[in-house]
This record gives structure tokens, sequence and C-alpha cells, in this order.
């Protein structure tokens, strides 16, 4: 597969004038914690989105989205949302924040390429908002630092109806450091970077599994699950103990408080809360560089994922239950890269290539091919040179 600056090429007949690395935001734990205002666990990975831009004299926007092969044009002046903009309606509601707030620009040709282009709507709108609000900037010279570019990306929402990024995606975006793991506490928005001991230089290493799942696989339960999530929340805030914040409570809590809640909104509450503590406890584990307690973490996580959000499959309890089973693997759980079915695993070096076998034996029995990768924490959103052109 070509690289985004050929694809951009090949479409316009020009090199672009400006690159973007958007790099993939990976939400360790706590990607439900937000229903709670509670706390996350995130980075970033050297996956992602790949978007090229070059500059028109006219008003006119381009847009080929080269993972999918679809194309979208419209003028500056015609940005009104349209059902059938898709994606599209990310690169209009850009256009349209970077207008209102009075920043000089005119038409571009854009070309966006790699995994987050067929991400889960949150993370695909952080990642084509980010990359161009990023490559904008340097296009037009538009002097903005990246405080202004974050506030900027953020108040793109106004402007979508059915895709809407999340602040701690885009600080995520870019605030990361190689090598460094960022904490949230989502109701003050305060974070902090911490370094990443589970790498393999260390004798124990953190690995990604992507199932290959086909897309919508789990993205309709995801969906049907966060709207369990903000329905809970609604309906429990009047009973909650006055004083008491619902990211401070249990699932034991919870199971006492006898809240009038059916049972699934029960559970989807329950989780919400764990799902937060369990980015406290994590963050405790990486500090002291605990990978059996962040083991343990992470299998509790998904336990929680399979009992409580029922959001798993036949293939990825599968590929749990194996992990499990092979000495050296500390922990595994569902993580949140944006797309269904990503596993991270805590495997100590001398168990890696056991696990790799278990999943020449997953492909033989469910016919999908899994991609294995360490997982290192990477760097934050970046321009590159039109020559750092990776096939995507």
């Amino acid at each position: 597969m070509e690289g985004t600056a050929k694809a951009h090429q090949g479409e316009y007949g020009v090199e672009p004038d400006v690159q973007v690395e958007v790099p993939q935001v990976t939400t360790l734990l706590g990607a439900f914690a937000e229903y709670c205002k509670g706390f996350s666990l995130t980075s970033t990975n050297s996956h992602g989105l790949r978007v090229a831009l070059t500059r028109r004299d006219d008003n006119a926007v381009r847009v080929f989205n080269a993972t999918r092969g679809e194309r979208k044009k419209f003028q500056l002046s015609a940005l009104k949302e349209r059902k059938e903009d898709k994606w599209a309606s990310i690169v209009k509601a850009v256009c349209q924040a970077m207008l209102s707030a009075e920043l000089d620009i005119k038409g571009f040709d854009m070309t966006f390429k790699g995994q987050s282009a067929v991400a889960d709507a949150p993370s695909i709108a952080a990642a084509i908002v980010s990359g161009m609000v990023y490559g904008l900037n340097s296009l037009y010279s538009l002097s903005l630092d990246a405080n202004a570019m974050m506030r900027l990306g953020f108040s793109v929402n106004r402007f979508m109806t059915r895709y809407g990024s999340r602040l701690r995606d885009l600080v995520t975006l870019f605030t990361s450091e190689p090598g460094k793991v960022i904490f949230f506490d989502l109701e003050s928005y305060d974070y902090s970077s911490y370094d990443y001991p589970f790498v393999a230089e260390n004798g124990i290493g953190s690995y990604f599994i992507d199932c290959s799942l086909p897309e919508d696989e789990l993205s309709g339960e995801v969906d049907i699950f966060r709207e369990n999530c903000v329905k809970a929340v609604k309906m429990a805030a009047p009973s909650l103990p006055i004083g008491e914040k619902l990211r401070s409570l249990s699932e034991w809590g919870i199971r006492h408080l006898h809240l009038p809640l059916p049972e699934d909104l029960k559970r989807a509450l329950s989780f919400v809360a764990e799902d937060s503590a369990f980015a406290r406890k994590g963050l405790d584990a990486i500090r002291n560089g605990d990978a059996t307690a962040f083991g343990k973490i992470m299998a509790a996580e998904q336990r929680n994922l399979s009992e409580l959000a029922d959001l798993t499959s036949p293939e990825v309890d599968w590929l749990v239950k194996r992990g499990f089973e092979a000495s050296g693997v500390k922990g595994i759980t569902e993580i949140s890269v944006g797309i269904s079915g990503t596993l991270v695993a805590l495997i100590e070096n001398g168990a890696v290539e056991q696990y790799r076998a278990q999943l020449e034996e997953y492909e033989r029995i469910f016919g999908f091919h899994p991609i294995m990768r360490e997982y290192v924490p990477s760097r934050g959103i970046r321009l590159v040179r039109l020559d750092e052109d990776p096939s995507l």
C-alpha cells in the first residue's frame, strides 16, 4: 500500500505542502470514566493517521479519504452539514470553527489515510480535527500554539451533530511524549505524564493484539452501552447520598444503594465507577513498576467488560482465555484505540513466542489474521517530511 503523500500526489497531481502525523490515542484504563467524571490513563501509539494538505487559490475544498477510497468536495461558502457527508462533516466543522474564529484560511486539497480512518466516531473525529488544525496552522501561518489549537479543536464540536471528539483525546494528541502515559482527572481536567515501565527492554513488555474483526463486530454494542451509561448516570444522580461522587463508589457500594435502576443500567453504572477506579490503581502500579499488580487490574477490567458491559465477542474471549493459560502472561484486556477487538497483553520476554504461537491457532479456528506488535507509548502530533511516507 502506498503512503499518504503518494496517494495525495496521485489524486491531485501535486505534492502536499504539509504532511501531519496524527498518532493513535490509546486509552489503557478509564475509557468510559467520563460518565462519572473519573480518572483515565491514556497515551499515543505509532499507528494512527496521516493528513496531507496543499494550498489552493480559491475557496474550494477537496478531500480524499485514501483508506476508504471516498471523495468529497465543497466550498468554504457552503458549509452546511448534510446527512450524506458522513466523515466529511468533520472536515466542514473544522472549516466552520476556523472561519468563526476569524482565522484567515482559503481552500485546500486534503488527503488522509491510516487506521484511525476506520475508527469509532469520537476517535476519527479527534484524528481528523487535530490533523487539520495542526496542518492548516502551518499551511496558512496562523501562529497558533498548542493550547490554542486544542481549544480550537474542541470548539469544533459545536458545529457537528453526529461526530464529536473527546477533550482528553485532543490533549493526549497534543501533549504526549515518547515512553510516557498521561493520567487524567476528568472532573478538573488536571493531567500529568508518567514513564511507562512495562516495555520489553525492562523484561516485561506490552503487546497489542488486533483481532482483525469486521469493523462493525462490536461497534453497535459499544454505542448501546454508551447510551446506557448516560441514562444510568442521569437516573442515579438524584438518589446518590449528599456529597457522594459516583467515581468514589465501588460496584459493591452501588449495589447496596438500592438505586431505582433496571438491572442493565445498574451494571453500566457499576462498570463506569470501576473503570475509573482501575485507572487510578493502574497509575499506582505504573509508578511502582509493579507488573503483577498492573496485570491483576487488567484481568479485573476484562472481567467487567464481559460481565457488566457485555462488550466482548467469542474471538476476544478465546484470546483472553488462552492468554491467561500461557505462563508469563501477567494480564490481558481489551482497550480503547477506536477499533473494536484490540487487546493489550503484559508478557514476560520469555513467553512472547509462546503467545504468538497461540495466535496461529486463533487464525485457524476463526479465520481472522491477528496482528501482534509491541506497544510503546509514542509521541504527539507533528509535521513530517514528505520522504517520511510509510505505507499505510
